[in-house]
C-alpha cells in the first residue's frame, strides 16, 4: 500500500495536525474520477480539509456536484472557479493539475479519506481540549457540575464523527422487512446461480461472503466460471472476477470451451470442425454482451480490490464479486494465519459495504487425502479457522473419480454445503465433463444423467 504518513507538524498545542498532501490526494482523485465524489462527500466536509484553499476548493465541487452529479472533472471545477470569480485564490487549472498528479492510485482513496477525517478529528479534540482548558479558569463559571457538562458535550461532539449512521431502529428494520417477509411467494432468496439445487439452499444473498473450497485439481476455478456463465448470461447479471493465477485470455477460452461445448484442448490448440467454430462464434457474441468484468492482476491489494468494486457499484454494474483464489492474496500481519484472518474479515465487509455476494474460493489442507472416502471438512480449510468463522456459506468441492475412475463414480461430483447462516446443509451432486471443464445439475436419485446434445448451449 501506497505509504501515507499521519505527519503532526509541530508537538506544540499551538500547532494543529494535518497533511496537506493526503488533503490534496483526496481532491486530485475526485478530479481524476469524479464519480467517486459522493463517497468523498459522505465521509469528508469542507471544513475537515485544514488548508483553506482546500477548503473553499471543496465547497465549490460539492456546490457544482449538487447542481451537476459526476461533474466535477479538471476543466468544470476550473470553469466554476472562474464564473465565480475564485479562480486567482483557488489557484486555477494549474493547481487543479498539481492536485491530480499527487494522486499515486485512486484505489488508495478510501485510506487517504481516512486518514483526512482522522486528523480532523484530532485537530477537533485539541480545540475541545483547549477551550475545557479555558473554561476551568472561568471565574464567570461557578458550578463544578456546569464545567464537566460542557467538557463532555464538546467531545461528544467531536465523536459524532465516529458513530455515523449505522444504528436502525427497530421500527426502521421492521418497515423495511416485514412486508418482505408477508409477501414471500416461496422462491429461492439472493442471487440465483442456475444450478437449482444450490439455489434451493438460500446462499449468495446481498453482503454474504461464500466460500467455494476445494484441493487443487477439483475443478474450483471451473465451477466459479460456470457460476459466473449463468449469473451473467442466463441472469443477465454483472459479475467482477479477480483472477490472481489465471490471466484473462485463459479465462474467456475456457469460458468459449464451457458454454459452446468444444473441448478445451481443441479450443486451445485452434483444432475446430465447422460446427466448432459455429458455436464458438454463437457463444462469442453471448459473452460480448455479458457484463463480465476481469481484474487479472497478479496480486492485487485488499484496498485496490475494494476500490475497484465499488467503482462498479456506483454505476449499479455490481451483483456477484470472485475472488479466485483467498490464499493469494496478502495482507501486513504478524503470522500467515492472521493475515488469513484480516483478509476473510475484509471480504466479508467489502460483501455487506457493497450488498453484494462474495464468492471467494479456497484451498483445502491435504487431511481429505488421508481419509478413506476423501470427503473434506470445514477443518480441512487451510491455514485458518476464520475462513470458516466470517463465511456465511462455505461449499465443498471434492470428486471420487480423481482417486479412482469407476462406473458409478464417472463424471460425478459432489458439492457438500458444509455452512449455511441462511439455509440447510448437505450435498448437491453435479455432473462435470472434464472435456468442456463444465459443471451440470445431476439428478438426486442416484447415477449421472447423460450430458446434453453438443449442438446445444442452454442451461440445465
Amino acid at each position: 500500500m501506497y505509504p501515507v504518513q499521519l505527519m503532526v507538524h509541530s508537538t506544540d498545542p499551538s500547532h494543529l495536525p494535518f497533511d496537506l498532501e493526503t488533503e490534496k490526494c483526496v481532491i486530485g482523485s475526485v478530479l481524476r474520477d469524479p464519480r467517486c465524489f459522493p463517497e468523498v462527500m459522505a465521509h469528508l466536509g469542507d471544513h475537515d480539509f485544514y488548508s483553506e484553499r482546500h477548503q473553499k476548493l471543496f465547497a465549490l465541487m460539492a456546490q457544482l456536484e449538487t447542481r451537476s452529479p459526476g461533474h466535477c472533472d479538471a476543466v468544470s471545477v476550473a470553469h466554476e472557479e472562474d464564473r465565480v470569480g475564485q479562480t486567482e485564490v483557488l489557484g486555477g487549472p494549474e493547481y487543479l493539475k498539481d492536485l491530480m498528479a499527487s494522486v499515486p492510485s485512486i484505489a488508495f482513496l478510501e485510506n487517504h479519506i481516512r486518514i483526512v477525517r482522522d486528523l480532523a478529528i484530532r485537530r477537533g479534540l485539541h480545540t475541545a481540549a483547549t477551550d475545557i482548558q479555558r473554561s476551568v479558569f472561568d471565574v464567570d463559571v461557578e458550578e463544578v457540575d456546569d464545567l464537566v457538562d460542557a467538557a463532555e458535550a464538546r467531545v461528544f461532539k467531536v465523536g459524532d464523527r465516529l458513530a455515523g449512521n449505522e444504528m436502525i431502529t427497530s421500527q426502521e428494520l421492521v418497515d423495511t422487512h416485514l412486508d418482505r417477509l408477508l409477501h414471500s411467494d416461496g422462491e429461492p432468496q439472493g442471487l440465483q446461480t442456475g444450478f437449482l439445487d444450490l439455489d434451493e439452499k438460500q446462499g449468495f444473498r446481498a453482503g454474504d461472503l461464500v466460500v467455494l473450497a476445494a484441493r487443487p485439481g477439483m475443478g474450483k476455478t471451473a465451477l466459479a466460471l460456470n457460476l459466473m456463465e449463468r449469473v451473467a448470461l442466463k441472469g443477465s447479471q454483472s459479475v467482477l472476477m479477480f483472477s490472481l493465477e489465471m490471466p484473462g485470455e485463459q479465462l474467456i477460452t475456457r469460458l468459449l470451451s464451457a458454454h459452446a461445448r468444444i473441448a478445451h484442448d481443441s479450443l486451445r490448440r485452434g483444432v475446430l470442425t465447422a460446427e466448432d467454430r459455429r458455436r464458438l462464434t454463437h457463444s462469442g457474441a453471448a459473452f460480448r454482451n455479458a457484463r463480465i468484468f476481469v481484474d487479472d492482476s497478479s496480486q492485487p491489494s485488499l484496498a485496490q480490490i475494494r476500490a475497484k468494486a465499488r467503482r462498479l457499484r456506483r454505476d449499479n454494474n455490481l451483483d456477484l464479486i470472485i475472488i479466485d483464489y483467498l490464499q493469494l492474496l496478502g495482507a501486513k500481519a504478524e503470522s500467515r494465519q492472521n493475515e488469513i484472518a484480516l483478509i476473510s474479515r475484509t471480504l466479508k465487509a467489502i460483501a455487506r459495504d457493497l450488498k453484494v455476494p462474495v464468492l471467494a474460493l479456497a484451498q483445502l489442507n491435504r487431511k481429505a487425502e488421508e481419509r478413506s472416502d476423501h470427503k473434506p471438512m470445514l477443518s480441512d480449510l487451510r491455514e485458518s479457522g476464520a475462513i470458516e468463522q466470517d463465511a456465511d456459506l462455505v461449499m465443498l468441492l471434492w470428486r471420487d473419480d480423481y482417486y479412482g475412475e469407476t462406473e458409478e463414480n464417472r463424471d460425478l461430483a459432489m458439492l457438500s454445503i458444509a455452512k449455511n447462516r441462511h439455509g440447510s446443509t448437505g450435498e448437491v451432486r453435479m455432473r462435470f465433463t472434464k472435456k468442456f471443464m463444465r459443471f451440470e445439475s445431476a439428478p438426486s436419485g442416484g447415477g449421472v444423467a447423460p450430458p446434453p446434445p453438443p449442438t446445444t448451449t442452454a442451461f440445465d
